[in-house]
């Protein structure tokens, strides 16, 4: 008998970034498919992908269209837009 077990660190998932405009990530063209571990924050990500954190002052993160925080855990299959609101007169 084999018994499998899955351990949920090992759990990896594939999240869709785009962003527009002035903003670059480094070797991450806008609308690539990343993959990471289960439960990783936008935050976090943001961290892995080396974006600097006086950019999020001014950064929105849609995930699936919808606006969240920084700190909301992203699941397989997920948008992550990063918008930035543009003001002015």
């Amino acid at each position: 008998m084999t018994l499998f077990v899955r351990i949920h660190y090992f759990y990896r998932m594939k999240v869709t970034i785009e962003y527009m405009g002035f903003f670059k990530i480094e070797n991450v063209p806008s609308r690539t498919v990343l993959e990471t571990k289960q439960n990783t924050t936008v935050g976090e990500l943001l961290d892995t992908l080396q974006v600097k954190k006086e950019h999020r002052n001014h950064m929105v993160p849609l995930i699936n269209r919808k606006r969240r925080t920084f700190d909301t855990p992203l699941a397989d299959g997920d948008k992550l837009f990063l918008y930035f609101p543009v003001g002015g007169g």
